[in-house]
């Protein structure tokens, strides 16, 4: 149970921290503080290491994809994903299998809560942030996030049930 509190903690810090903060050496410094934290304290597995950076390449990639396709923009005018999200995919990868264990349980559950809250949180975070915005008419980004969401999230969890990422598949 200390696990889930320390990791579910430390993520709630993680999401305003990484949206709301505008530097990027304060955002890396608490991402690899939690993530040492993660790997060392609340990770009970030896393998932890290789499923945050499965989880941290997959989202990235799928945000690349995203901001190439010019559906999410970022106001530096790259075609990449601007730093915080980058780190807070990180971030995101150590909170998946802990405080977010109960989303193993049900791949429907998974898919609608994906479907509703990845969008939701890549709409709250351009707000709040104010660097990155939904490309017009918006309901062509929110479609895409809908769809990618409600196929990662599924996948994910199934993922981190596997052996390969831990001794017994379970958090």
């Amino acid at each position: 149970m200390w696990r889930f509190v320390v990791n579910a903690v430390l993520f709630d810090i993680a999401w305003p921290l990484c949206v709301l903060v505008d530097s990027v050496a304060i955002i890396a410094t608490f991402t690899l503080a939690n993530l040492l934290i993660h790997l060392f304290v609340v990770a009970d597995k030896p393998r932890e290491w290789l499923w945050v950076a499965a989880i941290w390449i997959s989202g990235v990639t799928m945000d690349t994809v995203v901001f190439s396709t010019g559906l999410l923009v970022n106001d530096s005018g790259s075609p990449f994903p601007p730093p915080w999200l980058l780190l807070l995919w990180v971030n995101f990868a150590t909170a998946l299998r802990y405080s977010m264990f109960f989303l193993q349980k049900s791949a429907w559950l998974a898919a609608l809560l994906g479907g509703i809250f990845g969008p939701f949180s890549y709409w709250t975070g351009s707000w709040l942030n104010g660097t990155v915005e939904f490309s017009q008419p918006v309901i062509l980004p929110v479609i895409v996030l809908v769809i990618l969401w409600v196929m990662f999230l599924p996948f994910t969890t199934w993922l981190a049930r596997r052996r390969f990422f831990g001794e017994d598949g379970h958090a």
